[in-house]
């Protein structure tokens, strides 16, 4: 897969499991571009979240990443 869909699916568990914001990511990495896997302007929105979690879990099951497909599980 390639190297920003990778980093928008690990910023985007970043800021749904492990409760990081967007703000932090961004100065964790200064010279690089932010890549999310969502739209933060629907991020009040729980059905879509549902559909986002979704997606992850499916790329991180291609990943074999199953300890995050686990915790994205829990949050369905």
């Amino acid at each position: 897969m390639d190297k920003e869909l990778q980093l928008a699916m690990d910023n985007a568990y970043q800021v749904i499991v492990e409760f990081a914001t967007i703000d932090e990511i961004a100065l964790s990495k200064p010279k690089e571009p932010l890549y999310l896997a969502f739209d933060p302007d629907k991020m009040e929105k729980n059905e879509y979240w549902d559909e986002v979690i979704s997606s992850m879990i499916d790329y991180f099951i291609l990943q074999e990443e199953y300890e995050k497909c686990a915790k994205l599980k829990e949050l369905l």
